[in-house]
C-alpha cells in the first residue's frame, strides 16, 4: 500500500502568471507525455484508472473534466467524488513509465495544475508524491486545502513548510527536477522556486524513478471535501547528469555473530557494486567480497577474522 504521511504548515502566497516551461536540459527526451484527450484514448465517460496506463489505489474520484483550462481540452481529475468505503483514507494515481537507461540519471516531471474548493465546509490534502521503482516513497509536495499552505516532506515522512501558499482557482505550472546522480530534487512554479536541491533520501533508499503521481488524503475518510485538483499536460523526461558522482561508499561494524563471524554493515549507492577488502597490517589487501548495498545496506561477514589478533576492513568502488 502506498501510504500517506503526516503534515506540518507554510506561510507566504504564491499566485503567479503562467508560462509554459522548456524542460530541455541537455539531450533531454521525451519518455511520457499526456494531455488526456480522446486522440489518446481518454474518455470521460471513465474514471482514469485503467485508461492509458495510469493506475491507482482507493475509490475517491477520478476521470477527466472538459475546459477547467480555458482553450485546453480535457484535463484530469482526482477528488470530489466520496471513496466507497469510510475506512479508506486516501486515493492516489500514477503512471508507470520504461525505458529509462543507468545513464539518463536526471528526470524532470511537469504538469499544469489547479485545486478547486471544497462547498461542503470540508477540506482535504492533495499531493505530488515520488516513488522510486521499489515503490518506496521519496519525497511528497503537499497542497494543504485547509490552509492553502504548501509543505513538503523527504522520506524520513515529517512535512516541512516550503513558505509558499496558493489561491483557488489559479492555473499553476509545477516543475520537479530530480537528480538521482547528485540525490537533490528542485520543485518550482514558474520561475518561484519552493523547493531548491534537497536530498532525495535520508535513508538511504534506492535513488530510481518509479512513478511521480497524485494523491487525495482525506482530513476525514467519513466525510470528505468535495474539493478536487485538476491536472493537464503532465510530460517526464529523461537526460545524462554532469551532477556529482554516486555516494562514496561506508563501512559499519556490526558486531560478532553467535557463530563468531565479525559482521559489517556496507553502505552508498543502492546499485553500485563496492569491494570490501581486508588486511591484518594496512599493507596488504585482499578482496572479502563485492556487493551493492541495496536501499538500506548490505550486510557482510568475515568468517576468518577469529583467526587473527587484528583485521581491518575498507570498501571502494569498483570504479
Amino acid at each position: 500500500m502506498r501510504g500517506i504521511t503526516n503534515r506540518f504548515i507554510a506561510a507566504f502566497w504564491l499566485a503567479m502568471p503562467l508560462g509554459q516551461s522548456a524542460t530541455a536540459l541537455g539531450q533531454a527526451r521525451t519518455l511520457y507525455h499526456s494531455d488526456f484527450e480522446p486522440e489518446q484514448d481518454f474518455d470521460m465517460e471513465f474514471a482514469l484508472i485503467g485508461q492509458g496506463g495510469w493506475e491507482g489505489e482507493g475509490t475517491g474520484g477520478t476521470g477527466l473534466v472538459e475546459n477547467n483550462f480555458e482553450g485546453m481540452g480535457h484535463q484530469a481529475y482526482i477528488g470530489y467524488w466520496p471513496p466507497e468505503e469510510a475506512t479508506e483514507t486516501f486515493t492516489s494515481l500514477w503512471r508507470s513509465v520504461e525505458g529509462i537507461s543507468p545513464e539518463e540519471t536526471r528526470i524532470t516531471v511537469t504538469m499544469l495544475m489547479m485545486i478547486i474548493d471544497s462547498t461542503n465546509d470540508q477540506r482535504d490534502d492533495f499531493r505530488w508524491t515520488l516513488y522510486n521503482d521499489n515503490v518506496h516513497r521519496l519525497i511528497t509536495l503537499d497542497f494543504d486545502n485547509e490552509t492553502r499552505n504548501i509543505n513538503y516532506a523527504l522520506d524520513d515522512d515529517i512535512f516541512l513548510p516550503t513558505g509558499y501558499s496558493f489561491e483557488h482557482e489559479a492555473l499553476y505550472d509545477l516543475k520537479f527536477v530530480i537528480d538521482f546522480a547528485a540525490n537533490t530534487w528542485t520543485v518550482s512554479v514558474g520561475d518561484e522556486v519552493l523547493v531548491s536541491a534537497n536530498k532525495l533520501t535520508t535513508t538511504g533508499l534506492s535513488l530510481t524513478f518509479g512513478d511521480l503521481g497524485p494523491s487525495w488524503v482525506y482530513r476525514k475518510p467519513e466525510t470528505p471535501g468535495n474539493n478536487y485538483m485538476v491536472f493537464d499536460d503532465y510530460r517526464i523526461t529523461v537526460e545524462t547528469s554532469d551532477s556529482a558522482p554516486k555516494a562514496r561508499p561506508t563501512l559499519a561494524w556490526g558486531g560478532w555473530a553467535d557463530d563468531g563471524r565479525a559482521m559489517l554493515q556496507l553502505g552508498g549507492d543502492a546499485m553500485t557494486d563496492y569491494t570490501v577488502e581486508v588486511s591484518n597490517d594496512l599493507k596488504n589487501w585482499t578482496v572479502l567480497l563485492t556487493a551493492k548495498p541495496g536501499d538500506t545496506w548490505k550486510e557482510i561477514a568475515d568468517a576468518d577474522a577469529p583467526d587473527y589478533e587484528q583485521r581491518f576492513y575498507r570498501a571502494r568502488s569498483m570504479d
